[in-house]
C-alpha cells in the first residue's frame, strides 16, 4: 500500500535477485494471509516501535531502552518473513544504504536510518557474543 505498481515490482524484483523466488512467494504469502486488518496492525506496531527507537535516540544505540526495541523489531520482522541473524544485519545496513528506506526512516527523525543500523549492528553483535 502506498507505493506504485513499478516500485512494488522493483522490490519484488531485489528480493528475488537478493534472496530467491522462494523467499517472495513466503513473504508475499504471509501478506496476503494476514489480510488487510491485520497488515495494517502491524504497520501500525512497526511504526510505534520505529517511533520509540527514535524518542530514545539522545539515550544511545546501545542503550537497554533502544535495544530492547530493536528486539521487538527483530521480533516484528518475522511476520513478513523467515530472517538469520545475518540477514537482520544486512536489513539493518540496508535502512541507511537504500534511498527508499532513508526517507521512510527520516519521517520520524533526520538521523534514525543511520541510528538504527549503528542499533541493529549493536544487537546483531550482542546475540553472535552469547552464541
Amino acid at each position: 500500500e502506498g507505493f506504485s505498481d513499478l516500485k512494488v515490482e522493483e522490490y519484488r524484483e531485489e528480493v528475488r535477485r537478493r534472496w530467491g523466488e522462494e523467499t517472495l512467494r513466503d513473504s508475499e504469502g504471509r501478506v496476503v494471509r494476514m489480510g488487510k486488518a491485520r497488515f495494517a496492525a502491524l504497520q501500525a506496531e512497526g511504526g510505534a516501535i520505529f517511533q520509540s527507537i527514535a524518542d530514545n535516540m539522545a539515550r544511545g544505540f546501545d542503550s537497554p531502552e533502544v535495544q530492547e526495541q530493536v528486539a521487538k523489531w527483530r521480533q516484528w520482522l518475522e511476520h513478513f518473513s523467515t530472517y538469520s541473524d545475518e540477514a537482520v544485519l544486512g536489513l539493518g545496513r540496508f535502512y541507511s544504504q537504500h534511498p527508499d528506506f532513508v526517507a521512510f526512516f527520516r519521517r520520524y527523525h533526520v538521523s534514525l536510518p543511520e541510528f538504527m543500523t549503528r542499533a541493529i549492528e549493536y544487537y546483531c553483535s550482542k546475540r553472535a557474543e552469547n552464541r
